[in-house]
């Protein structure tokens, strides 16, 4: 395949809808992506997507999208509950897929798409795109050359923005796990997901799941909607190298801390912090001190940043760097952006997560 020019379809691509200001902004900065295709529910507004956005074919289902001849990767940019039928049309037609996360609804849709995209023998990626920032890949460079020393333990305290209010009637969807786009799957997924890269995978889990808030306010009527998802979760564990770690998500937004991330060695310490507990799609500073000395900012040095281009502020900064990932993977065989596999593993977490709190028991993952 010549990979100078991917000609990309994107599964909702309406013009005011998340991909807008997201995928679309990242993907028009990468001359090597070209937007041959949108598909969004009605063709009217498909039409004025393909317009504004200079994609050739409009359509008002999936189906024409996935088999378009002029499509080579679709990107899945909907809401959860479709992503597995959407993927599994795309696989089917033997198309590269770029799945949001989370991939699926639930560990054993994930794994369903892992197996047929296999089967397929194409190119899975799931957008776990906090994993390709800058902030991550020299995070993993600088505790892997042993800047703080040995690491001790790592401790994340974060304010997920969300779960506290519905907007309007649509986005109530998020209140209700079964839906599969928890404060537990979504802002806690994306950031252990580079958690996880940074530091290896947990070794034991430890969770407590609460449900504080029973009802919320629906803001476009101003009453009140029933609260169904988790929206306190603390996790603890061990990591594979023995690393200490505590994770502690709440919904809302806290007046003290909102993002505070530390990674704590026997030679010093990384802090990072942010305006909220969503790492892969908001700005965060970095900072740094050996022991006994003071904070000091870090920054990401030239290396890992883009010098070619200057890119926007989240969200479209993260999704850039997942781009530009995604692209050297497919040019040189490699694999650093998250895959399907990599998907399932996370989804995997999650449900041992789950298990833990349900059984009020510790967990020993495998691998």
């Amino acid at each position: 395949m010549d990979f100078t020019k991917i000609r990309i379809g994107i599964v909702g691509a309406s013009t005011s809808g998340w991909a807008s200001i997201s995928h679309i902004p990242a993907l028009k900065l990468l001359p090597e992506f070209e937007l041959t295709a949108v598909s969004t529910t009605n063709l009217s507004s498909a039409r004025e997507a393909a317009e504004k956005f200079g994609a050739k074919h409009a359509f008002d289902n999936e189906q024409d999208l996935v088999s378009c001849p002029d499509v080579d990767l679709v990107i899945i940019a909907v809401k959860v509950p479709y992503h597995y039928e959407l993927a599994k049309a795309a696989i089917a037609n033997g198309k590269m897929i770029y799945c949001e996360w989370p991939l699926g609804n639930g560990l054993q849709e994930a794994k369903e798409l892992l197996s047929l995209a296999k089967a397929k023998g194409i190119r899975h990626f799931v957008g776990l795109q906090a994993v390709s920032l800058p902030e991550t890949a020299f995070m993993k460079q600088i505790v892997g050359e042993g800047l703080i020393g040995e690491v001790l333990s790592s401790s994340i305290l974060a304010s997920a923005g969300g779960w506290v209010s519905a907007a309007t009637e649509e986005k109530r969807y998020l209140l209700d796990p079964a839906n599969g786009a928890t404060m537990l799957d979504i802002p806690f997924g994306h950031t252990v997901a580079a958690y996880a890269r940074i530091l290896g995978d947990f070794k034991t889990i430890s969770a407590t799941l609460a449900r504080r808030r029973k009802e919320v306010p629906l803001l476009s009527s101003n009453t009140l909607v029933p609260q169904l998802s988790n929206d306190q979760i603390a996790v603890s564990g061990i990591l594979k190298d023995g690393i200490v770690s505590n994770i502690h998500y709440r919904s809302g937004f806290s007046t003290g801390t909102t993002f505070l991330w530390e990674i704590n060695g026997t030679k010093g310490d990384i802090v990072v912090t942010g305006p909220s507990g969503h790492y892969q799609m908001v700005g965060t500073q970095l900072h740094y001190a050996p022991t006994g000395e003071k904070l000091q900012p870090l920054e990401v040095p030239a290396a890992f940043l883009s010098l070619e281009t200057t890119v926007p502020a989240q969200p479209i900064y993260g999704l850039y760097y997942a781009y530009k990932a995604l692209l050297a993977d497919l040019k040189n065989n490699t694999a650093h952006v998250p895959t399907f596999e990599d998907g399932v593993h996370i989804h995997q977490l999650l449900e041992a997560i789950k298990q833990s709190h349900s059984e009020e028991k510790v967990i020993h993952l495998e691998g």
